[in-house]
């Protein structure tokens, strides 16, 4: 008789049908494969639809027979780690990058990576953003040794090719807008530099050029506003800093406290 972790450990691979093990040696009763069969059937519908509502225009992309046998192989090569599905679909598009087919189409994969940073953002805890005019009491010299901590939801990423204008046209509702701004669309154009953010319950996606990219990463680091200024041209750094505090980039900013 296995012990509860052996039977849990098998359990858990029979769900996802990694192991081809029906547990029979085991599970008792009339009908005990078929039963097995339930919950397997169950738990592959439950990931695969998450997949789907967190890759709505990789599943367009694709065609819902592809995605729906890439989502299968996924579960069966990457079960789930954690009980919240919402850190589940990190390593998909990686995956999909591999998959027969998508290979020669690598906008699909950077479609899918844009679609993974804005299920993250949209899921992320809720928090105020900061604004500037908790910042415009203090002295310079005060506001030099300012470290920033960035909005739960921000996510800085480095797209490849026009993923996000393929993201937009996809999930445009007017069919024939979508067909024409789809039909616009250059394949090889160079990716962007992005920041991916939830504003009130949407999500906003903000072009920055790689400087300012790199200014706004070196503050979500944790760097001082000092040490992230040394990285960038001075003449653009008040505009660039305004506009994140304008977009809602940072939760807090501290000294020895958060202000």
């Amino acid at each position: 008789m296995p012990t509860l972790h052996e039977f849990q450990r098998r359990f858990r691979a029979a769900l996802t049908a990694a192991s081809g093990d029906d547990l029979a040696d085991i599970v008792q009763g009339e009908g005990a494969v078929a039963r097995l069969a339930v919950y397997r059937n169950n738990v592959l519908g439950t990931l695969s639809a998450a997949l789907g509502l967190n890759f709505p225009a990789t599943a367009c992309l694709v065609g819902a027979d592809f995605f729906a046998a890439a989502a299968a192989r996924f579960i069966v090569a990457s079960p789930p780690r954690s009980a919240d599905l919402h850190e589940y679909d990190e390593a998909f598009p990686a995956f999909l990058a591999t998959q027969p087919g998508i290979t020669a189409r690598p906008y699909i994969a950077a479609v899918a990576a844009l679609e993974w940073a804005v299920a993250q953002a949209l899921h992320a805890p809720l928090a105020p953003a900061l604004g500037a005019a908790r910042l415009a009491a203090l002295a310079p010299e005060a506001q030099a040794a300012l470290r920033f901590r960035a909005h739960p939801s921000l996510r800085l990423m480095t797209t490849s090719g026009p993923a996000r204008a393929i993201w937009e046209a996809v999930l445009q509702p007017d069919e024939a807008l979508r067909a024409r701004n789809l039909a616009a669309i250059d394949l090889a154009a160079p990716g962007e530099t992005l920041a991916v953010l939830r504003v009130g319950g949407t999500i906003a996606l903000h072009p920055l050029a790689p400087a300012a990219f790199a200014f706004a990463q070196a503050l979500a680091d944790g760097e001082t506003l000092a040490e992230a200024l040394a990285r960038v041209p001075p003449q653009s750094a008040a505009a660039w800093l305004g506009a994140f505090l304008a977009q809602g980039f940072f939760a807090t900013a501290s000294l020895r406290r958060p202000i």
